[in-house]
């Protein structure tokens, strides 16, 4: 499959809202955009921390990896630390199981290794990925289990950079 990846940009918050359905299992953008809880992974990007990739089949966004920043005060589901941002990822269903995933999560983490001391997230125990993340290096955090807005169970994982 041919596909091109680019930084985002401020430009590209509607492309993050899309993206931000389908990794929240959204039925659509108003559901994400109407709940603070997720909208918070989109809402005014480009502010400082804000960094990810896109992939694009032609002009059309068929995946995207992104981080973010939390603070005590705005904490999104993986939330450890300040400093450690929160990662948000999602491929479009028909192109999944092609490897774009893992190319944007190996950007990211690149981009990301000098600018930040780990990368968070949060993912539910029953989802394919999982295993994506564990093959890169994450590395799940014990106790974080919980039950998560649907009802099933979800834990944060933490990928650290060697210092």
């Amino acid at each position: 499959m041919d596909y091109t990846v680019r930084a985002l940009t401020i430009a590209d918050e509607p492309i993050l809202w899309t993206m931000l359905m389908y990794a929240a299992h959204e039925p659509s953008l108003e559901s994400v955009q109407r709940q603070p809880i997720l909208s918070r992974y989109v809402d005014g990007w480009g502010r400082l921390g804000d960094m990810g990739f896109v992939a694009l089949v032609g002009e059309k966004a068929i995946a995207s990896a992104w981080l973010r920043l939390g603070s005590e005060n705005d904490t999104g589901f993986g939330y450890i630390a300040p400093d450690i941002p929160e990662l948000a990822m999602a491929v479009l269903p028909e192109y999944r199981g092609n490897g774009v995933g893992t190319t944007l999560l190996k950007q990211v983490l690149r981009s990301a290794e000098s600018l930040f001391p780990a990368v968070c997230l949060s993912v539910r125990s029953d989802n394919p990925v999982v295993n994506l993340y564990q093959r890169l290096g994450f590395e799940k955090v014990e106790g974080s289990e919980v039950v998560n807005r649907v009802g099933g169970i979800s834990f944060n994982m933490v990928y650290k950079f060697i210092v």
